[in-house]
């Protein structure tokens, strides 16, 4: 799903407004805010996206020669391919000319030449359908694969210069990034800005982006990282559930646990969780009590607000509605090993990866 959204004036911070509506703070600003599952448009036409490029040639001495690639050796027409994968994926020569905007007559030819030079039939022929042989099966599952990288790249390649695609998790976009969407815009320049946001670790090795926000060690295969603050977690209400439980900044782990904690589904998730925050003080989950369990950060927050629990709190992100007496700490702070980061791939710190750390940086540390 796509949401487009316009940005309002900057705020300091999110609101109690902003988090009582599960969508409000994704409903102000002019970049687009991805779900986590959502494909990158790809080019409309497979064969147009293929066939219409203009190669750059020049002169070669004989010293600078180098061997063709066997495919080109091979099929020494690569626009062959493309129409051998019209079809086959259409079933037929006529369909794949008029999707190519050939005559049935040059589909034919065309289909003929590369399984002379291949030496295989591709197709069987009837008198009014062809179907694929056992080779042509194989080639059209290549095919289908390598057009589909060939258009992904494509698509990544139009969009390098115009778009930062931008990673993080849910928590921290609706806290931090959000209400300062027109900010960091500027700092983008002519950029357009999309907001990819994630609800677990494994979301990542499969999607596209230029940057993404990450909770680890800083020490992930094939990429680069940036500190931003630490993991300092603490457990937090609103103040009339604090008032009824006899909870404060200065109450005991063991205190806190006496009162209903909301919980954030664990799974593939590298956040603290209650167990963990307990453990730094040995103590454990009371067995076989009820728990309710979110399977996302700013869910919990609307519940905290409305004074349905105590939930965690992460510094830097929920300091606001500290500050604005909308939650109220009530207990100890636990600091973990691990951090928030700022990624990219390896090598590649672009000019907007580089505006990202600056502004990330003086948001997050706004006094440095």
């Amino acid at each position: 799903m796509q949401v487009e959204v316009a940005v309002s004036a900057p705020k300091k911070h999110a609101t109690a407004d902003d988090l009582r509506s599960d969508n409000s703070c994704f409903n102000h600003g002019h970049a687009t805010i991805i779900g986590a599952r959502t494909r990158f448009v790809q080019p409309s036409s497979r064969q147009g996206a293929i066939l219409s490029g203009h190669a750059q040639t020049r002169s070669l001495s004989s010293s600078d020669r180098r061997p063709l690639r066997p495919l080109v050796r091979t099929v020494d027409r690569l626009q062959r391919l493309a129409t051998f994968e019209a079809a086959a994926r259409l079933g037929s020569f006529s369909a794949a000319g008029r999707e190519l905007g050939l005559a049935q007559p040059a589909v034919t030819r065309q289909v003929q030449a590369l399984e002379h030079a291949l030496g295989v039939g591709l197709f069987d022929r009837h008198a009014n359908r062809i179907a694929l042989t056992e080779a042509g099966h194989v080639l059209a599952d290549s095919l289908d694969v390598t057009f589909g990288a060939i258009e992904h790249t494509l698509g990544e390649i139009a969009r390098i210069d115009d778009t930062f695609v931008l990673a993080m998790p849910p928590g921290f976009a609706q806290l931090l990034v959000v209400p300062r969407l027109d900010e960091l815009q500027l700092a983008l320049g002519d950029r357009d800005l999309r907001l990819w946001l994630y609800d677990r670790q494994a979301e990542l090795s499969s999607s596209s982006f230029d940057a993404a926000v990450r909770v680890g060690t800083g020490a992930w295969p094939g990429l680069d990282s940036h500190y931003l603050i630490p993991e300092v977690v603490m457990p937090v209400a609103a103040p009339s559930v604090a008032e009824e439980w006899a909870l404060h900044a200065d109450s005991s782990a063991a205190d806190v646990l006496v009162a209903p904690l909301l919980h954030m589904d664990g799974t593939d998730r590298p956040w603290l969780s209650w167990s963990e925050w307990l453990a730094a003080f040995d103590l454990a989950l009371t067995p076989g009590r009820r728990r309710v369990v979110f399977n996302n950060y700013p869910a919990i927050l609307q519940h905290v607000i409305a004074g349905k629990g105590v939930a965690l709190a992460w510094a830097g992100l929920t300091d606001g509605l500290v500050a604005d007496e909308v939650l109220t700490v009530v207990g100890p702070a636990v600091s973990s090993q691990r951090a928030y980061y700022l990624t990219w791939k390896s090598g590649r710190r672009t000019a907007g990866v580089e505006s990202v750390i600056n502004w990330l940086h003086e948001t997050v540390n706004p006094a440095s």
